[in-house]
């Protein structure tokens, strides 16, 4: 082929790549703007199973209608009827990140579990992959947790004592600080005086930190108030909320930073974290995500005695039970309530906050990630898609991996992850499909007779006066067990011919527009056309095809130069023919492969 004849295909084949590039960015832009909308309102019915079925199950049951035609008629490629499943197929995806069909639902508060159902879909124990490879905050050294029996069962004054005794411990040996993780439900004679004590513990730099539950009261959740002795001289800048995040496969990953999203009444973990770094602006973050300090936080079972005593010395001591119930499992092992607001706090204070990057990510990178996938089908067949796809894959997973490791951001890749696995299933089985109908074919032969109308891979248009070159071509081509629609094997004598070509245009898969010594002959013309406009209407393959004789720079009609030839002219070798096939089928015979590379 000489160098004439290069160029025009390497150009016909950019130009009909662009335009289907431009094609699917112009369409994308519009949708990307409309989903980044969408997304924004059906985030809020995240915890409403109902509502999410009835986004996605329609969008699914859409997407199914236009992709079966797709694979039915082997156009799961770039182009036409194409672009609209993608389309829908990305924002299908996008959608459910934006709802966390995948998570799970959420409760806020620890020891109330059943307040909230969990949802059977809940997958978040699988990312936590990202604590592998997540940096470990700094050595909390200057914090002490203080495991003690549990109150329940005692009398109130001897809770209130204990605390009162603890206090004075704390101011004593000059510590950062003191909280305690326990509720002071009910009123006590002793009230006064533990307000008192926590007074004096505030004048001598030594402050005071008291937590609160939350209780379920008429289905919604309530804090419980102080009791109103202690409450008179204890500031809501020293109370926080003792709240954790249960998640629906029960483990606490994290610990919100307010009481219901409200910033004026601040978590337990948050007030430590705001007096052991009081001049630090801690992180705006609604849940603190913690990650466990480089090495154990200094752990105390029981009252101190005199010969551990000296451990309170400037540290900040969070006092808290070991009762079995206040146990929770988290991705660093089973860990008391306490020590969990200790690590959060920890986190906070020296913002090692794990950070979730927002859902709205997902719908570029769901299109631009199977935009790929399908640049690849349509380039090089089934091979090229695998590695592409394992490629897509290991960068996706390294790109969170990356996230996660420099800046704490928790980047979910469930989400593109198996909108990649499923396309790229999709698209090998539409390729496997169309292999195993090509190779059911009849061997070779004229077919006729009355049998009910087949589909035919490619319709062989040529000038009668290249008969002998044309058999010759579509002989090797049903060779290859395609299955070739050519007038002198086809046409059933007696009955209209045009009425048979009209209908194996509309049917066939592909086209081949013969040219030889004498151009496009004068019935060649108005198939050429008819299978142009089918091109349009349904994306019907349409090829060139240069048999021997041809000129060497032949004239095209002017429709007929857009499309990529196959130059027969020398022979029918199998190089030559291995090109035909690859735009009569669109998936590249494997020694074309090895060739090309």
């Amino acid at each position: 082929m000489n160098f004439w004849v290069e160029r025009r295909k390497v150009a016909g084949q950019q130009v009909a790549l662009r335009r289907e590039q431009l094609r699917v960015l112009l369409t994308a832009v519009p949708v990307l703007l409309g989903s980044y909308f969408l997304i924004g309102q059906v985030r809020s019915f995240s915890d409403r199973p109902l509502v999410v079925a009835v986004l996605l199950l329609p969008l699914l049951a859409v997407v199914i209608a236009l992709g079966l035609p797709l694979a039915r008629e082997r156009r799961l490629v770039l182009g036409g009827g194409f672009l609209w499943f993608f389309v829908g197929y990305c924002l299908l995806f996008s959608i459910a990140a934006s709802t966390r069909v995948l998570e799970g639902k959420r409760t806020i508060v620890t020891g109330l579990e059943g307040a909230t159902s969990s949802n059977v879909l809940g997958l978040s124990r699988l990312g936590d992959w990202h604590y592998l490879v997540a940096p470990r905050a700094p050595s909390a050294n200057d914090l002490l947790v203080l495991e003690l029996p549990s109150f329940r069962g005692a009398q109130r004054e001897d809770a209130r004592l204990l605390e009162m005794q603890l206090i004075s411990l704390a101011t004593a040996q000059k510590a950062k600080g003191i909280a305690f993780d326990y509720d002071l439900d009910g009123t006590s004679q002793v009230d006064r005086v533990l307000c008192f004590r926590i007074q004096e513990a505030e004048s001598l730099s030594v402050p005071v930190v008291l937590g609160y539950v939350a209780e379920e009261q008429s289905g919604a959740i309530v804090r419980r108030r102080l009791p109103p002795d202690i409450a008179a001289c204890q500031p809501e800048s020293r109370q926080g909320t003792l709240a954790g995040v249960v998640e629906a496969d029960g483990l606490v990953r994290m610990v919100p930073t307010s009481h219901l999203g409200d910033t004026s009444t601040r978590s337990f973990s948050y007030r430590i974290a705001s007096l052991l770094a009081p001049t630090k602006h801690l992180p705006d973050v609604s849940f603190a995500q913690f990650v466990a300090p480089q090495s154990p936080i200094t752990t105390l079972k029981g009252m101190p005695t005199e010969a551990n005593v000296a451990l309170l010395r400037d540290r900040f001591v969070i006092v808290g039970s070991d009762r079995k119930e206040d146990v929770h499992r988290t991705p660093f092992g089973s860990l008391s309530g306490v020590m969990i607001h200790a690590i959060a706090a920890n986190s906070l204070r020296s913002d090692y906050v794990i950070r979730r990057l927002d859902v709205r990510w997902v719908m570029p990178a769901v299109f631009a990630l199977c935009y790929v996938l399908i640049l690849l089908q349509a380039q090089g067949g089934v091979r090229p898609l695998l590695v592409g796809a394992a490629l897509i894959g290991t960068a996706i997973v390294l790109t969170a991996v990356i996230a996660m490791r420099v800046q704490l951001v928790w980047i979910d890749v469930s989400y593109p992850l198996l909108a990649v696995g499923v396309l790229t299933l999709a698209l090998v089985g539409g390729a496997r499909l169309q292999r195993a109908r090509v190779q059911r074919a009849p061997d070779s032969g004229p077919q006729g007779g009355d049998a009910a109308p087949t589909r035919f891979d490619v319709f062989l248009s040529h000038n009668s006066a290249d008969k002998p070159a044309v058999i010759a071509l579509a002989t090797a081509l049903s060779n290859r067990k395609l299955k070739v629609w050519l007038d002198v094997w086809e046409l059933v004598p007696g009955r209209p011919w045009q009425v048979a070509i009209e209908q194996v245009i509309e049917t066939a898969g592909s086209a081949i527009v013969a040219l030889g010594p004498d151009g496009i002959g004068p019935w060649e013309e108005p198939e050429m056309r008819a299978c142009i406009d089918q091109c349009v209407q349904r994306q019907l393959s349409v090829i060139p095809v240069l048999l021997p004789g041809a000129p060497d720079k032949p004239t095209l009609p002017l429709f007929l130069r857009g499309y990529t030839w196959v130059d027969l002219r020398d022979s029918l070798n199998d190089e030559s023919l291995d090109r035909l096939e690859w735009g009569i089928t669109g998936i590249k015979p494997s020694r074309a492969k090895s060739q090309a590379s």
